[in-house]
Order: structure tokens, then sequence, then C-alpha cells
């Protein structure tokens, strides 16, 4: 059994290396947050401790150098000693290599805060695609943003080539599964974790456009590189067959930065 005790360190605390939890605790080697919220904390217990602080996610500006190593999405643009940078964020998905080369997956999102929605234009993409690969049995997933109008017509779409499960059909382990024996997998622009997901599962990506609020944004900026590396593969609808596609080598950005930290702060 794993005990958790939850605990907060004000700035004050952390500016005077004050966290009264760690009397009662072994000296950690490595204090991990992610978010706002934990910043003073893993700076308390890093200062209290003598341990290597580590941030996941970009701080403000001013106090990255506080931190022994901030591990930070390459679209932020920071540069620095102790800046890791990474193409999107990490994830747990494992890659595999035993693909099945007769399954795909179909990723929906909704609209965002970057994106507008088209269904109509979602649907015809998708009746594209099953035109392409007449040998690929595609399943399909939406996501909370999803509307119901989507969703709807998705199902109307079912058949023996197609199959829609709801998000709310699904739970925690349904992705991982689906995107270990996936070979391919198209992802809506707005679904951006997706869409690095897909990618760390080792499967042929392509991406399915949504209508943009903006050209450009920091997080668009990591999508449409990923592009110019050819890493995913534009929908064109005359050229829709992920088969054909040679994409890049999988993502594995969890890894990679574990071994950096092993090397930076564990190494004796």
């Amino acid at each position: 059994t794993l005990e958790i005790e939850t605990c907060h360190a004000s700035w004050s605390q952390a500016l005077l290396g004050k966290f009264p939890p760690a009397d009662s605790l072994s000296k950690p080697d490595l204090i991990i947050g992610t978010g706002s919220r934990t910043h003073s904390t893993i700076l308390a217990a890093g200062r209290a401790s003598g341990a290597s602080t580590i941030v996941i996610m970009a701080p403000p500006r001013g106090l990255a150098w506080c931190f022994s190593l901030c591990i930070i999405p390459e679209h932020d643009s920071r540069n620095g000693s102790n800046i890791v940078t990474t193409k999107g964020a990490m994830n747990l998905i494992q890659a595999n290599e035993a693909k099945k080369s007769s399954c795909g997956l179909i990723l929906v999102g909704g609209p965002s805060q970057h994106h507008e929605w088209d269904s109509a234009k979602l649907l015809e993409q998708i009746d594209a695609l099953l035109a392409a690969s007449p040998g690929t049995e595609w399943t399909a997933t939406t996501s909370r943003r999803t509307p119901a109008e989507t969703t709807a017509s998705l199902i109307k779409e079912n058949c023996e080539q197609f199959k829609l499960v709801p998000c709310e059909d699904t739970d925690a382990d349904w992705l991982p599964v689906q995107l270990s024996s996936a070979a391919c997998a198209w992802v809506t622009e707005d679904s951006v974790s997706m869409i690095y997901e897909a990618l760390s599962s080792g499967a042929k990506v392509g991406l399915l456009p949504v209508p943009r609020k903006k050209q450009t944004s920091r997080v668009l900026k990591g999508v449409d590189q990923l592009k110019s590396e050819k890493a995913i593969l534009p929908f064109d609808p005359n050229d829709c067959d992920l088969a054909n596609f040679l994409a890049r080598p999988k993502l594995n950005e969890a890894e990679r930065v574990a071994k950096i930290v092993a090397e930076r702060l564990l190494s004796v």
C-alpha cells in the first residue's frame, strides 16, 4: 500500500527552504512536479532536503533557473542549460512492434481554443479514408469536446469497415490498447495530445484538418513542425492511404527524458 500525504508550501517557505514534512521523510534523490500550483512546494522541498528538483511544463520565465531541470514542450521556445525540450507532452503510451496491418484508428476531437469545427467536412474526410483503404478495418472514437451531432452522424457511418466507439463507452485503458494494435491512425488536428500519443505508439499517423481560429499559435506551431518534418501525413483526398506513408521513427519522449534525468542528476 502506498501512503500519500497532501501538503503545500508557500512561497515564503520556498525562499527560506522550510518544508516541515521533510523532517519525517528520508532524503529523496529527485523532487518532481507539474503545474504552476506545485512550484513553491517543489522549491521548498528541494531546498529543505537538498534534492534535485524537476518541473514538467514551462514555469514563468524568471523562475526557470530555480529548478535543476525544466521539462518543456519545444513549441514553448525556451532555451537554457537546465531546459530539456520535448515534442509535445510526454505520455505513457508504449510502442508495440506487433501491429495489425488491417487495423486502423480514427481519433475525433471537437471545437477547442484554437479550432472551429465542421462535422460535414469531417464525414467527407472519413468517407475518403474508407474508400482509399478497403483492406483496413477502422475503429473511431470521440472526445468530450465532440459535438453531439458529430457523434450521431458517425454512428450512422457504422458498417463492416467502420465502427464508432463513443468516448462515453471507453475507459482509461481503451485508447492505449487500441493504439498498441493499430498500424495507422488518423487524428483531428485539434486533438494535439492524441497526435503525440499516436506517434508514441509506433503507428503511422495522419492529420485530419480542422478549421483554425488563428493560423498560428504555440500549440499549432508544434503541429506544423511535425508536418514539415514529415512525421505525420496531412490529409489529401487523393492520397490518404497511410500504408504508403514512410513515417519517421516512433517517438518515445518519456524514455528519452528519463535517460537525460538519470545522466544529469542521478549519475554517481
